[in-house]
This record gives structure tokens, C-alpha cells and sequence, in this order.
């Protein structure tokens, strides 16, 4: 007893504020209860509270189904998928999008509840992206768990910081001590406010069971007005849980300086201070033209040019040309037998595919092979994106009339013969392999004359550009998770000079 008469002492000016503030509408309550009582308006207020509190049932119906719709359209817009994951992961954000829809909007006072719907996101994520593992859940490194508790925590200190009134000022004391009242003098406002209603019964039945009516439905409208906004820190809560989940079980974490060169070494590029050059992979039947259209893009001789096949063996050729993007072409030998397992590998470490055939090849089984052999491996690829496929349709100079050749040619709308063939071999080309016109452009490198539409080849690979930089970023994650004879031998040299250390604080 002495310690809550110290404690009521120590705390008299919050109880003075509290006094202050409530007082005077306390007294209005009391003072415009005694008017209705000496004006005998007693029944009417009660009839009218009753009416408005049944009025408001219907209102409370309305308000909820309109929130639950705009809750969902809203979720629809703020919940797209990041460009950079890929499919596995959008699966995995899907399976979020429905937990988020599905859940009812949370207190955020108990924690348990909390807990058990984190748990909940965590492992929906991790069984989606490791359903092959006994243990999903536990498909995490002690790196990744120590960044993502760091992004986390600058992510809620920045929005804590923006959406929370005098976060900067608010000490935790301050809040242990609004608990502690809250728990210490809860029961007791709970005991005597049902004191109160008790008391009101007897001194006025009739205002009494309007005002208990009218309160059911107080309690119903004010839960419907905050079930919006507990709604939407719900959602917001089971997203931001979501993509931390995806992050950490997908290793979609940003790589450290360290862990990107070594990357870059095991590709054989050089080391930028940025992300390494794109790499293309040039792919097409023999005498299609790659290695012609390696020269023309690279605007000097490369590679040799013959009507044998020239290109024995997968070759490189980085080029940083002024005003383009600085790339790494990968010249394979042309398809063929055996072919298979050397674009599969090639493509494993290849940003972007660029396809080459010729406009007059007649036979194009080769392609269509080798071109659903990479689609069929690419879709297995749920742990990174693939790289796209852009066709380079070489040799349209030699279309008919041979003889003719005068570029440019206007293919949107075809005014000659050759334009109408050009666009025909497109048409052709994109139906026999399954490609859009979009993704195919027509090129010429004629002999001893000026390369044709290489700019519009430069331009298609500008646009597919930042997807071949997300493609790079999945490639350089993905290997940079295999084990590193270098960084291993680190590791256990820092360990051991530790341990050694330690030893010989411990014998001194």
C-alpha cells in the first residue's frame, strides 16, 4: 500500500493533467444528464440514441465492405513484385499477397499474435523457394541474417522517424511507465465504470438501456473506423515480413565488394569499379554471320571471316566503344552436333542471348532445336532469370531482287520489293521460331560496303540492358554462394590468429 501511495505521490502532476483535461466533460455529461431528467426529455434522448445506434448497423456493414474492396485494390497496386527476382520468388510473393488479403486486421497491442503471423509469412516463403529441403525454414547463412538485420532496422528507424509524432523524444522509460499505470489502474476504471452503470440502472432504467444500446453500437462503429487503418498496418506488416523472408531464403542480398570480384574473377573479365561488362552470347548455325556481325559491332577486324566454319571454340571479344554500352560478346562455335551441353554451360554464364540467322537460310530445324533446349532450360531456372533472347537476322541484302540494295528501307511501311521481303523473313523467321517481331532486327554487313542497321541492333540491346544487369546480379549471387578456396584459407587464417592469440593472453 505504501509503495502505490509513493508511486501516486511521485506521479501527481500526470494525474493533475489527466484531472485538467477530462474534468470539464465529465461535468458537462453530468450537468446535461440533470437537464434532461428536470425537463422529463429523459425518454426522448433515449428514443433517438436507440434510433441512431440501430441507424448505425447498417452504416457499419457499408463502411467495412467498402474498406475490405479499396483495402484490396489498394493491395493489388502497392504489392508489385520487384523487376529483379524471378520466378520462383514472384511465386513466393504471391503466396505473401494472399496471406496479406486473407488476414484480419491484427491489434498490434499483443505480441503473440504478431509473432504467430511472422511465422506464418517466413515459412510459406521458405517452403516455396527450398520445397526440397526437410528443414526450409533453416536455409539461411549467419552473413545474410546479420544484413537483413541491419536493412530491417534502417527500414523501420526511417519510417518510425516519418510516421510516428515525437518518436525522437519518446523514451522507452516513458512507455514502461504509461504500462505500468495502464496495468497498476486498468482493472480499477474497469470496476468502477461498471460501478457507474450500475448506479445509472437505478437512478434512470429508461436512459440507462439506451445509453448500454447505444454503446454496443458505439463500439461497433469505432472498430469498423479502425479496422481500416489496422487493416492497412496489417497488410503493410505481413508485405514488409514478406520481402525481408524472400530476400534472406532466395540469398538475394546485396554482395559485397569482395564477394562481386571474385565473381568476376571466376568469369574471366576484368575487374570495374562497377558491375562487370554485359555478356552477350552469340549463338547461330554455321555461316549465319556472328562472326561478321562481331567485326561490325566492334568496328575492326576480330575474328576471321570465311564460308568455312571459323570459330572452333567459344571466344571472347570485349568491347567499349564511345556512346555505347561497354559489352562482352561470346562468339560459340556454330550449332551443330554436340552442341547442346556447350550452349547450356554458355548460357549459364551469359547475361543476354543474341540469337544470329540468316535471312536466307532455308532450313532452320537447327535453330528451333537448340532454341527450345535453351527455352526448356531456362524455365527450370526458378533461382535466377534468365537471359532474354533478341535475334539478329543477318544476310537481308541478299534477299530478292539481289540485285538491289538501297538502304534504308522503311519496313513499317514497305513501299518496294525488298522491304516487303525483308518484313516477310521477319514474319517467317518469328513464326518458325517462336519469337516476336519485336525481338527480331534485320542487319547486313555486305562486303565492302557500310554495315546496315546496327544502330537499331545497338538500340534493342539498350533496351534490354537493365534486365541483362539483373540477370548479372543473379549469376554473380548465385556463384558467389559456392564455396571459395581463397576465402576459406582466410577465414581459417584469422581463426587460427585468434585463437593462437587468445592461448597466449590466457598462459601471460
Amino acid at each position: 500500500m505504501r509503495l502505490g501511495t509513493t508511486s501516486l505521490r511521485r506521479r501527481w502532476p500526470e494525474a493533475l493533467l489527466i484531472t485538467t483535461v477530462t474534468l470539464p466533460w465529465l461535468a458537462l455529461l453530468a450537468l446535461g444528464t440533470l437537464w434532461l431528467w428536470q425537463r422529463g426529455y429523459v425518454w426522448v434522448w433515449a428514443i433517438l440514441a436507440a434510433a441512431f445506434g440501430l441507424l448505425a448497423w447498417p452504416l457499419t456493414r457499408l463502411v467495412r465492405r467498402r474498406n475490405n474492396t479499396e483495402m484490396r485494390a489498394a493491395l493489388g497496386e502497392r504489392t508489385e513484385p520487384s523487376t529483379a527476382w524471378n520466378t520462383g520468388e514472384r511465386e513466393a510473393w504471391s503466396g505473401v499477397q494472399a496471406i496479406a488479403d486473407a488476414t484480419a486486421p491484427l491489434s498490434f497491442i499483443d505480441v503473440d499474435p504478431l509473432l504467430a503471423k511472422a511465422r506464418q509469412v517466413v515459412e510459406a516463403v521458405a517452403k516455396r523457394l527450398h520445397p526440397e529441403t526437410q528443414t526450409p525454414w533453416a536455409q539461411f547463412t549467419l552473413p545474410d541474417v546479420l544484413l537483413l538485420t541491419e536493412r530491417v532496422s534502417q527500414d523501420l528507424r526511417r519510417e518510425a522517424l516519418r510516421t510516428i509524432p515525437g518518436v525522437r523524444f519518446i523514451k522507452i522509460d516513458h512507455v514502461l511507465r504509461v504500462k505500468e499505470m495502464v496495468e497498476r489502474y486498468g482493472p480499477k476504471w474497469t470496476v468502477g465504470y461498471n460501478l457507474w452503470r450500475v448506479v445509472r440502472g437505478v437512478w434512470n432504467p429508461t436512459s440507462a438501456i439506451a445509453r448500454e444500446i447505444s454503446g454496443v453500437f458505439d463500439v461497433k462503429v469505432a472498430t469498423v473506423l479502425s479496422d481500416g487503418l489496422r487493416r492497412q498496418l496489417t497488410q503493410e506488416f505481413v508485405l514488409k515480413i514478406g520481402r525481408a523472408a524472400i530476400e534472406l531464403y532466395s540469398g538475394r542480398l546485396a554482395l559485397s565488394e569482395e564477394e562481386l570480384r571474385l565473381a568476376r574473377e571466376r568469369d574471366k573479365a576484368p575487374v570495374p569499379a562497377e558491375l562487370a561488362p554485359v555478356r552477350i552470347l552469340l549463338v547461330g548455325q554455321v555461316n549465319a554471320g556472328k562472326s561478321s556481325l562481331v567485326n561490325a559491332l566492334a568496328q575492326e577486324s576480330r575474328c576471321a571471316v570465311g564460308p568455312l566454319p571459323t570459330t572452333a571454340y567459344a571466344a571472347e571479344y570485349e568491347l567499349t566503344l564511345k556512346g555505347r554500352p561497354a559489352v562482352l560478346l561470346v562468339d560459340m562455335p556454330g550449332l551443330g552436333d554436340g552442341s547442346r551441353q556447350e550452349l547450356r554451360a554458355q548460357a549459364e554464364r551469359a547475361d543476354l542471348v543474341l540469337w544470329v540467322a540468316s535471312a536466307t537460310q532455308p532450313a532452320r530445324g537447327t535453330d528451333r532445336q537448340a532454341l527450345d533446349h535453351y527455352r526448356a532450360w531456362a524455365g527450370k531456372q526458378l533461382a535466377r532469370r534468365p537471359p532474354c533472347v533478341v535475334l539478329a537476322l543477318t544476310h537481308i541484302d541478299e534477299l530478292r531482287p539481289a540485285n538491289e540494295w538501297a538502304p534504308p528501307y522503311d519496313l513499317a511501311r514497305p513501299a518496294g520489293p525488298k522491304a516487303r521481303n525483308i518484313l516477310a523473313a521477319i514474319h517467317s523467321v518469328g513464326r518458325t521460331l517462336d519469337l516476336s517481331d519485336g525481338a527480331i532486327v534485320p542487319v547486313a554487313m555486305p562486303p565492302d560496303r557500310k554495315p546496315y542497321n546496327l544502330d537499331a541492333l545497338w538500340a534493342r540491346i539498350a533496351v534490354d540492358l537493365d534486365d541483362a544487369r539483373l540477370v548479372q546480379l543473379d549469376r554473380l549471387r548465385i556463384s558467389g554462394q559456392r564455396v571459395s578456396i581463397r576465402e576459406l584459407a582466410n577465414q581459417l587464417g584469422h581463426a587460427g590468429r585468434f585463437i593462437i592469440e587468445g592461448v597466449a593472453k590466457a598462459v601471460d
